[in-house]
């Protein structure tokens, strides 16, 4: 053991606490810590922190830089892109009229509508519902101009999504523009640009990540857009007293996403970043390809810009299938993070963004490695007889804190599960499997732009089951096991009814 009295002993703080740090090939998840800072973004915020500075007359100033550097009107630097999303939003609702922001998120009586297009609902637009919002979603223009006729406050638009909508974005301004009514854009998990492609197209404001791609402060945001909106937004925002006083940005922060937008629209080059990656990629395909994988350079679609690996292989053969390839490599060494959104049943992706530096060779080494061994499939054996779960359950889920009690009908066809649950504010399908070994089953439902999940897992026997349960959520196409996990473990028990 390390001992912290000698010098230099724990010079890794992630080590020295007993937490094991990987290579990312996953991109900029925040959950896995998004990306590293540049040298520039770390020199910057370190002399940042050696004075004193009022926290108005810092974002005056940075605001004006930021207007420079993006073409936008203005702009300001959040803690996060989710915390832009709650800003904007209140700046939309209550202005910087004091007795409006003093009493958010109470909005009754307010025009607090926000409209959304179906299908471009998220998990993060929570973030916008949390100020006192009623969304409203809509399909098509018939759809839009019928919501408009009542007062709305905003319209939120998925950048990500825009493209292959029935509803693009110059179709909502062309409606929105003549009524005042703004149009907020997420562009969060985007590369930004000059000029910004949403503003130039009628946005009113839109929401950058600064901890993303752009390689800033990984708990930073940035809001562009119309001076007063976006100044609205700040007068929401901690250091004043108002709803957004949780959503503190430090003057650390502030300098920090400035010395990475001057890097970015500075000094950076965009060609050897994309020639870099390539090379990587195919470094790790030659080592994939050694031991009888397939590899394949996927090229960036839509607002990607980044390309990726896909590897493939036989999983008769390897015995392992994406998710098995994936939590092989978080236990090796090095250890080498994928994303598990992308590992399917014979094949993963590499991300090469937050690779550093002799990294893709480690990766290369370590994929071919699992890869390498080649293992049979193995069938595993039902151990005893199958249980008979048929029939109507009640559930007790105890939390950390607080517990849940559901009623279950289960349908049983040999070791396979199927039904429904119903509790307070959560229903819906039950699927799974029981077996000698145990029972594995999963409850999941629909709310707003997220799928809440448990899945259960335990014992049955003797009219009785228990067990742990895994507890998440995620927005569509984000329903791996990283999200679905998100939010803990708690206990849980059945007794028939």
């Amino acid at each position: 053991m390390t001992d912290p009295a000698v010098p230099g002993a724990n010079a890794d703080p992630y080590l020295a606490i007993g937490v094991r740090p990987f290579i990312n090939c996953a991109s900029v998840r925040t959950m896995h810590g998004g990306s590293l800072m540049l040298p520039e973004v770390r020199a910057a915020m370190d002399a940042a922190s050696r004075r004193y500075v009022n926290l108005d007359e810092l974002m005056e100033g940075a605001s004006r830089r930021i207007a420079e550097l993006t073409g936008a009107e203005w702009g300001i630097v959040t803690c996060g892109s989710a915390a832009a999303l709650a800003l904007a939003t209140a700046a939309c609702v209550a202005g910087n009229d004091p007795v409006r922001i003093l009493r958010l998120p109470f909005t009754e009586g307010w025009t607090r509508r926000v409209i959304m297009v179906r299908g471009q609902r998220f998990a993060y637009d929570q973030a916008i519902r949390m100020v006192g919002t009623e969304i409203v979603e809509v399909d098509g223009v018939p759809a839009l101009e019928a919501a408009l006729a009542e007062p709305v406050a905003m319209v939120a638009v998925l950048g990500t999504h825009e493209a292959a909508s029935a509803l693009r974005l110059e179709d909502i301004v062309a409606r929105t523009r003549p009524r005042g009514i703004p149009v907020l854009v997420d562009a969060a998990s985007e590369h930004i640009a000059r000029p910004d492609p949403w503003l130039s197209r009628g946005a009113d404001m839109v929401i950058y990540s600064g901890g993303k791609f752009l390689r800033g402060p990984q708990t930073s945001g940035l809001l562009l857009g119309d001076k007063r909106l976006v100044q609205a937004a700040w007068r929401n925002a901690s250091p004043h007293q108002a709803f957004g006083r949780g959503m503190k940005v430090s003057k650390e922060d502030v300098i920090g996403v400035l010395a990475a937008l001057e890097v970015w629209f500075g000094t950076r080059d965009a060609a050897a970043e994309v020639a870099r990656w390539r090379a990587e990629l195919a470094e790790i395909a030659g080592w994939v390809a050694s031991v009888g994988a397939e590899a394949e350079v996927v090229e960036p679609q839509g607002v990607e810009r980044v390309p990726r690996l896909v590897v493939r292989w036989d999983p008769a053969q390897v015995g392992l299938d994406g998710m098995g390839v994936r939590q092989a490599l978080l236990e090796g060494e090095p250890r080498v993070m994928l994303d598990d959104n992308s590992a399917l049943e014979g094949s993963v992706e590499v991300d090469p963004f937050g690779l550093q530096p002799g990294e893709a060779a480690e990766v290369g080494r370590a994929l071919a490695a699992v890869l390498g061994a080649a293992r049979a499939a193995a069938v595993a054996a039902l151990v005893g007889r199958v249980p008979e779960v048929s029939g109507e359950w009640s559930l007790r889920v105890e939390f950390l804190h607080g517990e849940r009690l559901h009623r279950m009908l289960l349908r049983q066809d040999g070791g396979e599960i199927t039904g429904r649950h119903v509790a307070d504010q959560f229903e819906g399908e039950v699927s799974g499997r029981v077996d000698g070994a145990g029972v594995s089953l999963g409850l999941q439902a629909r709310f707003e732009g997220s799928t809440i999940s448990y899945r259960l897992e335990g014992t049955a026997e003797n009219g009785r089951m228990q067990g742990r349960v895994v507890l998440g959520g995620g927005s569509d196409g984000h329903l791996g096991p990283v999200n679905l996990s998100q939010f803990g473990t708690a206990s849980w028990e059945a007794v028939r009814v």
